[in-house]
């Protein structure tokens, strides 16, 4: 009995040891192929394809650090692709979520993906695309910017703004604080940009939006290829 117990384990060990080399060599098939890869490519495309993912990488950690978190990070990220119908690559989406935060546009990834939304259905309307618009929008309201606002057709005054709001507080737009005139200016391009979209109707596809959205795939398996390449190939050429 001991020796026919001592044969299975042997059995399964061999069998185990198996997997564990065939898992080995399934490994090594993989880095042999993409390292294959990247020889036809050439060192001029890798090192191009290696520097689109560290950029994709250098915008994903701030935009970790800015938004409290990969968990939160990762949720934001998701809301945003749904906000632009997938036609803004993670680069752009990393870039310009960064810039509302920065900017004090935003507190939060809902607010964030409803003025992505707007913005990409206002600049589409003209012909625009989204990476455009929500940079006219974003960057148009942090730096109250009436020309970037006009860009995406949203018609904002500032001493208009300034006086609703400062009625709203009782108090005389003289006496408005920086941060309560940049509150101001927001408030009137939300609501202004709620009623040019209102007025837009149900939002349907176009060639524009499908333009997009190729340009941001293959932007995006641009960096995804970059990654594979920094993990699997650098190593390999720094041994």
């Amino acid at each position: 009995k001991k020796s026919t117990v001592n044969a299975k384990k042997g059995i399964f060990g061999m069998g185990h040891s198996a997997r564990q080399t065939g898992g080995a060599f399934s490994v090594l098939r993989s880095q042999l192929l993409l390292f294959n890869f990247a020889m036809a490519l050439g060192v001029r495309q890798i090192t191009k394809f290696a520097k689109e993912a560290s950029k994709v990488q250098s915008m994903e950690r701030a935009f970790n650090t800015l938004s409290g978190g990969v968990e939160g990070s990762s949720k934001a990220l998701r809301s945003l692709k749904v906000a632009t119908n997938n036609t803004m690559s993670e680069f752009d989406l990393f870039q310009q979520a960064n810039n509302a935060m920065i900017l004090g546009v935003s507190k939060n990834s809902d607010e964030m993906a409803e003025m992505f939304d707007m913005a990409q259905r206002l600049g589409n309307a003209l012909g625009k695309n989204t990476k455009e618009s929500v940079e006219s929008l974003i960057t148009g309201i942090g730096r109250q910017s009436r020309l970037m606002l006009d860009n995406i057709g949203i018609m904002i005054k500032a001493e208009d703004a300034y006086k609703s709001y400062a009625d709203k507080l009782k108090k005389s737009v003289e006496s408005l604080t920086d941060a309560e005139k940049k509150q101001a200016f927001l408030n009137a391009t939300i609501n202004s940009a709620k009623e040019a979209v209102a007025g837009l109707g149900i939002e349907t596809e176009n060639s524009q939006m499908e333009f997009d959205r190729l340009t941001a795939s293959i932007d995006d398996a641009t960096a995804s290829i970059g990654k594979g390449l920094q993990d699997s190939i650098l190593p390999m050429v720094e041994i």
